[in-house]
C-alpha cells in the first residue's frame, strides 16, 4: 500500500439509545486508498446508506459510494468506480448508553467505468469486504458514524481497496423498550380482631405523707490560712562617691578600699546587675579637657573594679565633665565636691538595697605648673 490503512476514530461521548429498532439514512464521505500495485491515485468518495438495527446485537448497513480512478502516471487513463456494499453489524456493545462500537462483513458489487473508451464501457465485479467502526447521536435524530473498511475486488487482476467514511444520518424508531411493572402480591386477608379482654379494676393507693422538711444547712467554718512568710532580708550593695585633687586621676588609698568594698558585695550578689562609672569636673578650665580628665577618672576606677573580679562586659564608663555639679563652682569646697566619680549599681531585683558610701578629696602633690597657652582642666 502507497499510504497505511486510517485508524478508526474512537472515544467519542456520543449518547445513543438501545439499538433494537434503529433505523438510519445517511450520506457518506471518506478516503479511498489503493494498494502500491494498482498504480492508482488515492481519491474522495462520496455515496448514501441506509441500514436497520434488528436487535441490540445484530443488524444490516447497504451503502453506494463512488469515487474517480486515476492512474499515478503522466497521461493517465481516468475512469470512475461505484461500490454497492451490503454489510452485516455485529454490535460489540449492545444495549449501551453511550457510543458503541461494532464489526461489518459483507458482500457487494463494483462497477468500473472507463472514461477512455468512446462507449464508457461498464464492467461489473463481484466484491467482498470487511470492517469495523462506532456510531453515536449528535442530537435527537441525529447519528454520526464512523467505519474503515477494506474492500477485495475480484477482477482480471484483483485488487484491495482501503475506505475510510465519515456518514451523517437522521434516524428514527428504537428507544429502551417499557419494562412491565410487577405484579404487585396480593394483600394478606385480614386477620380477625381479637375481642378487648375485660380491663380489671384499678386500685389508687392513698398518696404518700410528705418528706420531712430538710435541715437548715451547719454552717462551715473555713480554717484560717496560715500568715505569709515573711518576705527574705534585702541584700545590701554598696555605691561609691570617689573624689580627687585639683587636675588629677589618679586613686588614693581610701578610694580604693571604697571600690574593692563595692566589688566584694556585687560577687557575692547572684542576680543580674550592670556599673555605671561616671567621672565628673568642677568648671575650672576649658570644657573638653575636663570632660577627657573625667573619663580618664571614670577609667581608673573600672580599672580597680575589673582587676578585683567583676566581668569587664558588666562595667561601662562615662566621661561627664562639669555638666553636673553638685555643689557651687564659684567656691574652692564646692569645686572639691564637683572633683568625684560616681559608681551606680543597676539591678533589677526587688529584694536588694543600694547604699552609698563617699570618700573624702584624694590629696596629692601638685605637680610644677608648664608654661602653655591653654589652661590646665580641673
Amino acid at each position: 500500500m502507497k499510504k497505511p490503512l486510517l485508524v478508526l476514530l474512537a472515544g467519542t461521548s456520543l449518547a445513543l439509545s438501545a439499538q433494537e429498532g434503529t433505523a438510519w439514512v445517511s450520506g457518506h464521505v471518506g478516503q479511498t486508498l489503493f494498494e502500491s500495485d494498482s498504480k492508482l491515485k488515492d481519491k474522495l468518495h462520496y455515496g448514501l446508506g441506509m441500514g436497520h438495527w434488528y436487535s441490540n446485537r445484530w443488524g444490516l448497513d447497504l451503502r453506494a459510494l463512488r469515487h474517480d480512478l486515476e492512474l499515478d502516471v503522466p497521461n493517465a487513463i481516468t475512469g470512475k468506480e461505484a461500490h454497492l456494499l451490503a454489510s452485516g453489524l455485529f454490535n460489540l456493545r449492545p444495549g449501551a448508553e453511550n457510543w458503541y462500537p461494532y464489526l461489518a462483513a459483507g458482500i457487494g458489487g463494483t462497477v468500473v467505468s472507463s472514461s477512455y473508451s468512446p462507449s464508457n464501457a461498464r464492467t461489473t465485479r463481484f466484491n467482498y469486504h470487511a470492517g469495523l467502526g462506532v456510531m453515536g447521536k449528535l442530537a435527537e435524530h441525529f447519528m454520526l458514524d464512523l467505519s474503515a473498511k477494506a474492500v477485495r475486488v475480484e477482477m482480471p487482476t484483483s485488487r484491495n481497496e482501503y475506505l475510510a467514511t465519515l456518514g451523517l444520518g437522521y434516524t428514527w424508531g428504537g428507544g429502551r423498550k417499557a419494562v412491565p411493572a410487577p405484579v404487585p402480591a396480593p394483600l394478606p386477608e385480614p386477620k380477625p380482631e381479637p375481642k378487648p379482654e375485660p380491663k380489671p379494676e384499678v386500685v389508687v393507693p392513698p398518696p404518700p405523707p410528705p418528706p420531712p422538711a430538710p435541715e437548715p444547712p451547719k454552717e462551715v467554718i473555713q480554717p484560717v490560712p496560715p500568715p505569709p512568710p515573711p518576705p527574705p532580708a534585702k541584700i545590701v550593695l554598696d555605691e561609691a562617691v570617689l573624689h580627687f585633687a585639683n587636675n588629677k586621676a589618679e586613686l588614693g588609698a581610701d578610694a580604693i578600699t571604697a571600690v574593692q568594698k563595692v566589688a566584694e558585695g556585687l560577687k557575692a550578689y547572684k542576680g543580674e546587675y550592670s556599673l555605671e562609672v561616671s567621672g565628673h569636673t568642677s568648671a575650672l578650665g576649658g570644657k573638653a579637657l575636663n570632660k577627657a580628665l573625667a573619663k580618664r577618672r571614670a577609667d581608673a576606677v573600672a580599672k580597680v573594679l575589673v582587676e578585683a573580679g567583676i566581668p569587664a562586659a558588666k562595667v561601662t564608663t562615662v566621661g561627664v565633665g562639669p555638666d553636673k555639679p553638685l555643689a557651687d563652682n564659684a567656691t574652692k569646697e564646692g569645686q572639691a565636691k564637683n572633683r568625684r566619680v560616681e559608681i551606680d549599681v543597676k539591678v533589677k531585683d526587688g529584694q536588694t538595697e543600694v547604699r552609698k558610701t563617699e570618700t573624702g578629696v584624694v590629696e596629692t602633690a601638685a605637680p610644677a605648673p608648664k608654661k602653655a597657652a591653654k589652661k590646665s582642666a580641673k
